[in-house]
């Protein structure tokens, strides 16, 4: 039936999802957010809000720089979001 479908259905797809696999893989990480709940999760969690407080407290993290549509971010938030890329592409590995 999901072949079925998939073959009458153009998908639309957004950043970072790519292809079929990319968007079920979204879907379940948006539904199932297990790992915050585990101590791991919140041991993560933790050390990415003292990277993010260090980023914030370091010279020159407020300079604005480019995003990915072309808005001015500060520095400090341009290397959080590339932090959470990986961290994304990781899981995505491991799914």
């Amino acid at each position: 039936m999901l072949e079925e479908y998939l073959k009458k259905t153009e998908l639309e797809y957004y950043p970072p999802v790519e292809n079929p696999l990319d968007l079920i893989y979204e879907h379940y990480t948006e539904n199932n957010p297990v790992e915050k709940n585990t101590v791991a999760g919140k041991v993560a969690k933790a050390k990415e809000k003292e990277l993010e407080e260090w980023l914030r407290g370091s010279d020159g993290m407020n300079r604005l720089v480019d995003d990915y549509v072309g808005d001015k971010i500060p520095l400090w938030e341009k290397i959080m979001d590339r932090h959470g890329t990986v961290c994304y592409a990781w899981g995505e590995d491991r799914f």
